[in-house]
């Protein structure tokens, strides 16, 4: 039923999200860009959780042992639908809306600000440019750019270099794309609050992570320092979605500093394996996690069974030629009450048996049980075609 199906893609979801958060912990020593990859990998696996589920059970380790549920091509034994799944469904689409407008006007603006800029140079082949926002930032995945204040035009050379280090870190990092995972990650998971903590911890990372770059290429830490204030001082607003060494609240700027001048230049050549194993385990992680197992009818295994049906229709060629007789169908009776996978076992004719498929397609099942919980079970549909 609809209820476990929620419950399944609920406790998955929490599962990716609190084990990136238990890694954190385990890792908060280590580099930032391991970490934000630690907070990236749980961003994607509890959405892939949520994406891969709605192909279920086309995801599943099928038994390919089936039991016989006959239904012939007469009546119709309807049910009322409850609902609750509709009622969930719109408080989702609300939420995910809301989250998704907010996005798209961030968007919208940052494209406002790339159409009025002006170049100002280039570094490492990216253009930088001067438009009307308050703080540096990192726009674009495929054709990234440098955005910068007017002010920019009068900061000296320590500054400039500063900034620009951050900022191509950013670029080089393809920040803008993880931040577009976070955004994606709270407008689908809204109603889960450990989302919004990886996606916030994500940011954070992200910018730990470029301000390690600085250090790296030689900015001393205190002046460093007092251009991080700097940019917190002259910023008013900042754009949704901007990679940017943008305002934090004065606790993220203090963890900052913190950061800065703790910070070590050591190689950390298993970290970085470690950085690269990750998504190959988010993928096996995820394949495993979406697999469902397809019961067989037997003991202690409740049959499914049917709600609402419509009838197949005979084709113009069966008819004139007055075939008759059963198609058997294999299928999957899902726990979102759907039939999946089905197969035709015995042919009658071409087009009944596509007509007998399309019809089982819209089908409502009362899924099977197994300890009095909904579980995928494989089961033999016999639909019985005769002329009257």
């Amino acid at each position: 039923m609809l209820a476990s199906y929620l419950i399944a893609v609920v406790v998955k979801s929490s599962l990716w999200l609190a084990a990136g958060l238990v890694g954190l912990r385990f890792l908060r020593k280590a580099d930032a860009a391991l970490r934000h990859s630690v907070c990236l990998v749980a961003l994607a696996g509890a959405v892939s959780t949520l994406l891969l589920a709605l192909w279920n059970p086309q995801w599943s380790i099928a038994i390919p042992i089936s039991a016989v549920a006959a239904v012939s091509s007469g009546g119709n034994g309807a049910a009322p639908v409850l609902q609750w799944p509709t009622i969930v469904s719109a408080a989702w689409s609300i939420g995910a809306l809301a989250i998704l407008c907010r996005l798209i006007a961030g968007l919208s603006a940052l494209a406002l600000a790339r159409r009025r800029s002006v170049p100002f140079l280039n570094r490492e082949g990216i253009d930088v440019r001067i438009s009307r926002v308050s703080v540096p930032l990192t726009s674009g995945v495929f054709r990234p750019l440098v955005l910068l204040p007017e002010s920019a035009r009068g900061w000296d050379e320590l500054r400039l270099r500063a900034v620009l280090l951050h900022e191509l870190a950013h670029v080089r990092r393809r920040d803008c794309l993880a931040k577009h995972l976070a955004q994606w990650s709270r407008a689908l998971l809204w109603w889960n609050p450990l989302v919004w903590v990886v996606a916030a911890r994500l940011d954070h990372e992200q910018e730990l992570a470029c301000d390690a770059a600085v250090l790296a290429s030689g900015v001393a830490a205190d002046a460093y320092a007092n251009v991080l204030l700097d940019a917190a001082r002259e910023c008013s607003s900042s754009l949704l979605l901007s990679c940017a060494m943008q305002a934090r609240p004065s606790t993220a700027l203090q963890q900052r500093f913190a950061h800065l001048f703790a910070w070590r230049n050591e190689p950390r050549a298993s970290s970085r394996r470690i950085a690269f194993a990750l998504p190959v385990l988010l993928v096996l992680l995820t394949g495993v996690s979406c697999a469902e197992k397809i019961y067989k009818i037997g003991p202690g295994i409740v049959a499914p069974k049917v709600l609402q049906k419509t009838d197949p229709n005979y084709t113009d060629q069966a008819r004139a030629a007055k075939i008759e007789g059963p198609v058997v169908l294999s299928i999957v009776v899902g726990t979102d009450q759907r039939a999946h996978d089905i197969k035709v076992t015995k042919s009658l004719d071409p087009g009944m048996d596509a007509n007998a498929i399309a019809a089982i397609k819209a089908w409502q099942f009362q899924p099977g049980t197994r300890k009095g919980k909904p579980v995928p079970v494989r089961a033999t549909i016999q639909v019985n075609f005769k002329l009257l």
